[in-house]
């Protein structure tokens, strides 16, 4: 079964409010309606809904979405329940990986459902806490390949970014419909548009799972 784990992106899909980032534009450079094709021009940012971040994003002269290793964003993957991921303050997942210990693999991609997937499209959403600054040891010392989540960012002071980034760990932000896939193991992709200049890139993110 195929899982689509990504938002839908349109003009009202909210962007991301801290750095003033515009809505989307779309609009037809030629339409059905008086050719015989219709094709688009999308104006985004490459941060907006369901996306990906590359280590250039938080670290200068870091590897761009053209540059990163692809294994760090698709693969097996395993989906753990974090509860408890509060609206503002600092998550630590060190009793998360602890209780799931058995169900992490070394070279997996691992994805965390907090339920913040609900607020999707409302101003709530954007109001999250930071993961913890243990956050990148922590998946290095698990062997973690990737992470993902339902929550927007890893942190908004970049110092979590650049430690995860920085060990070569994929991240990937803002999924949604993870709840099905809490406690299974699956093949999951989120492989980003080779931009030359990359430092995110919007993804259509997706597991498949044996039932």
């Amino acid at each position: 079964m195929i899982h689509d784990l990504t938002i839908v992106l349109n003009e009202k899909t909210l962007p991301f409010p801290y750095g003033g980032d515009p809505h989307m534009i779309w609009t037809h450079r030629a339409d059905h309606n008086w050719f015989k094709c219709q094709v688009s021009l999308a104006v985004i940012t490459t941060h907006l809904g369901t996306h990906v971040d590359a280590p250039l994003h938080f670290i200068k002269g870091g590897k761009t979405t053209a540059e990163v290793d692809l294994a760090a964003y698709c693969g097996q993957a395993v989906c753990l329940e974090a509860p408890g991921y509060p609206h503002e303050g600092v998550y630590d997942i060190t009793n998360v990986l602890a209780q799931n210990k058995a169900l992490i693999k070394p070279g997996d991609i691992l994805i965390l459902y907090t339920g913040f997937e609900k607020l999707v499209g409302t101003p709530e959403y954007f109001k999250f806490a930071d993961f913890h600054t243990n956050t990148g040891a922590l998946l290095e010392s698990y062997g973690v390949r990737g992470i993902g989540f339902d929550v927007p960012s890893l942190d908004l002071s970049g110092e979590v970014h650049r430690d995860v980034l920085g060990r070569g760990i994929g991240v990937i932000e803002s999924l949604i419909n993870l709840e099905p896939l809490v406690g299974k193991r699956f093949y999951f992709s989120a492989v980003p548009l080779k931009f030359e200049d990359g430092d995110g890139s919007p993804v259509r993110a997706y597991a498949v799972t044996d039932d």
